[in-house]
Parts: C-alpha cells; sequence; structure tokens
C-alpha cells in the first residue's frame, strides 16, 4: 500500500504507539472545492480525452490510438502496444519513462490519470491502480519541466468525489511537492521579468498556485475520511518556507480538527500530534503564542486520552498529554499506565517518560553564533533532491 510518506515528519515524537497513524489513514469522504479565481474547477483539457467516466476501454484506446509518437513505455501503460498487461506490466513501463517526455506522451499520462478504475486491465484491484496512478504522476512532477496545467488538475482530481476516495487523497498529498516547485519556478520567472524592466505576469502557473492554496486550505473541511488530515500535513509543511501559509490558522485548524466529534478518527489522530507539535516548537517565534496553543491541544488530548473511539487515538492522546499535559495530569497518566489494555498502558508509561524528560531548550537564532560564522565559511553543500511522494 502506498504511505503517506511526509506524514513521517509529525508521527516520529510519537514512537512506535504513533506509527500506526499511517495505517489507519485509508478512507475519506467528498466536498466540492472552488478555485481562488472564482467559480468551480474545471477538469484540464487534454487532447483526445473522452469524459472520464463515459468511455470504455476501447474507445478511449482507440482515440489515444490516433496521437502519434508515443513512446513505447507510454503506448505499453495505454494498452496499445498488443502486450498483456497488469500491475507489474504497467510499473515496468512506468520505470521506464524518462524525464523529457514529449508533449504527446505527456497529454496521454494526464489522461490516463484521469481515467475510471474500470479502464485499467481486468482483474486490477484497487490498491494496485492507485499505485500506478500515483507513480505515472510522480513522474510527471519529476519532469524536467514541469507540465503546464498539472496544477489545476490535481485540484480537480483532488476535488471530484467521482474518483476513488483513496486517490483524491493522494493527489492531496502531491499539492505539496508540486507548490514546493511551482513556486520556485514561477519566483525565478519573476526575478528575470524585473531584471528585463517587463511587467511581471499572471501565467497559468500563478493561477494553479491560487488553485491548490485554496484547494488545500478547502480540503480541511473533509473530515470523514483522511483528506483532512493528509491537507493538514502539506500545509503545515508549506508554511515552514511560505509567508502566504498562515501557521496559526494551521494551529487553530488542527486544534478544531481534533476536537471535532464527527470528523474521523484518523483525521483526529493527525490533528491532535501536529496541533501539539506545533504549539510546542522550540523557537521564540512560537514561543509568543504558546500558552493558548499548548492549554487547547491539552485539554483535547485529555479528553481523548479517556474517550477516543479507537484504542490508536486514545494512545496518541495519551502520549501526547506526557509531553505538553501539566503536572496535574500525571495521576492520569499513572492510572491509565495500569490499563488492561496493553497498547494503554504503554502509551502512558511512554507518557510518563515523556513528562519526567528535561525540556528542550529554546534557541534565539536572531543571534549570530560561533558556529554560524564557521559554517558561512564552508561552501555550500549540493544535497540530493527531495523526493516528490
Amino acid at each position: 500500500m502506498r504511505t503517506v510518506a511526509i506524514a513521517g515528519i509529525l508521527i516520529a515524537a510519537a514512537g512506535v504507539v504513533i506509527a500506526l497513524l499511517v495505517a489507519s489513514h485509508v478512507e475519506q469522504g467528498h466536498k466540492s472545492m472552488e478555485r481562488v479565481a472564482g467559480g468551480p474547477v474545471q477538469p484540464m483539457p487534454i487532447d483526445a480525452a473522452p469524459s472520464a467516466h463515459s468511455a470504455d476501454r476501447g474507445e478511449r484506446s482507440e482515440k489515444v490510438a490516433t496521437t502519434e509518437n508515443l513512446s513505447a513505455p507510454v503506448k505499453s501503460l495505454l494498452g496499445l502496444d498488443g502486450g498483456k498487461q497488469h500491475y507489474h506490466s504497467l510499473e515496468a513501463a512506468i520505470s521506464k519513462l524518462s524525464k523529457e517526455l514529449s508533449a504527446d506522451d505527456v497529454a496521454a499520462l494526464r489522461d490516463l490519470l484521469a481515467w475510471p478504475n474500470e479502464m485499467f486491465p481486468e482483474g486490477m484491484r484497487a490498491i494496485e491502480i492507485n499505485a500506478v496512478k500515483n507513480d505515472v504522476l510522480d513522474r510527471l512532477l519529476r519532469q524536467d519541466k514541469l507540465p503546464e496545467g498539472i496544477g489545476l488538475q490535481l485540484v480537480e482530481m483532488a476535488s471530484n468525489p467521482e474518483y476513488d476516495p483513496v486517490w483524491r487523497d493522494y493527489c492531496v498529498q502531491f499539492m505539496a511537492p508540486y507548490y514546493e516547485r511551482a513556486s520556485g519556478e514561477s519566483a525565478a520567472k519573476d526575478r528575470m521579468e524585473t531584471k528585463a524592466n517587463s511587467p511581471v505576469s499572471k501565467g497559468p502557473v500563478k493561477y494553479g498556485l491560487d488553485a491548490v492554496r485554496e484547494a488545500m486550505v478547502a480540503a480541511l473541511g473533509e473530515r470523514g475520511g483522511t483528506i483532512a488530515g493528509t491537507a493538514l500535513i502539506g500545509l503545515e509543511l508549506l508554511s515552514r518556507t511560505h509567508d502566504e501559509f498562515d501557521r496559526e490558522a494551521i494551529v487553530n485548524s488542527a486544534l478544531g480538527i481534533a476536537a471535532d466529534e464527527s470528523a474521523s478518527s484518523s483525521c483526529r489522530l493527525t490533528a491532535l500530534r501536529l496541533s501539539a507539535g506545533l504549539a510546542t516548537q522550540p523557537s521564540p517565534e512560537a514561543a509568543a503564542g504558546r500558552p493558548e496553543c499548548v492549554e487547547g491541544a491539552a485539554e483535547t488530548a485529555r479528553l481523548l486520552a479517556q474517550t477516543g473511539e479507537t484504542v490508536l487515538l486514545r494512545s496518541a492522546a495519551i502520549v501526547t498529554l506526557g509531553e505538553i499535559g501539566a503536572d496535574d495530569d500525571r495521576e492520569l497518566l499513572m492510572s491509565l499506565a495500569a490499563d488492561g489494555n496493553k497498547q494503554i498502558a504503554d502509551a502512558a508509561r511512554l507518557a510518563l517518560g515523556k513528562m519526567d524528560a528535561p525540556p528542550v531548550p529554546v534557541v534565539d537564532r536572531s543571534q549570530p553564533t560561533a558556529a554560524d560564522d564557521t559554517a558561512a565559511a564552508q561552501p555550500e553543500p549540493k544535497l540530493p533532491p527531495v523526493p516528490i511522494n
């Protein structure tokens, strides 16, 4: 099963208990989202692409076959090479896709992303179909030239309730890495236009960024499955380096989801862990709004530690309480350490250990240190590319 790669950032602090979060993140509800430019998001126009839910496989293959100059791997993915298709053959074809695909190849692959499950080879399970789509989308986002309009297509697929809910969740996952790359390319283009004394234009990339940003915020309302939790993780990551994402608003959203009894357990668990982490970040900036955020997260953790609807949710709340709770919470944790459920008891013992651990010191990075001077004198290392998923 495909896992939520970026979820590891917020899971690590909770140890083995919270590592089960990803396994529980497998369902979701649906809700329509709108573009920032106004009006409903429309599907991206893709050459020779009939309605994703109105054509059978034969019709789709016939129309795609009219597109010449497709590469061999793309023909294999579309079932145009005469070979027998199954999950492993499709994954083998994906592994042969280059980072410099032709415009025809890109259009055909984007068309494939819109296929309903019945368009894939008979007998393929939904988990395999979603895996294939995931890897195709990954390849598209790794192209040397980012496909124009791919951000708007992500929004359309994520917001369309006719798609498989797991695929919709995958699309939300891809929004953060898309935003990172597209915003960097957009900023570079702006710098070039400014240097050339040309007016800075708002092209399709900027519209895509606006649409993705608004879609991620709107996705916080889809709390019946996993989408809200996935969007919350992506928003928090982007808020670290992009000022247009309001970290205070993200904390408040996380607290609201964690306390929402109508939200799914997986969403509440994700929100609780993330809100606790944001509220206790060891930095002078985070310290300013700390007491209210910490108390809000602690109050929710205190409640869920006793009344959470699943053992996993209760365990996460217990560990969180050990990290941000008050001394008065020790009695509750000690009683839970004697619980008949081993996972609850282990979580309580872990929480007590965290409560007794020395606090992480707050480091004021506004003042340079000797270490900073030494580091500044060293050449900047070249880092490997950040994985898309």
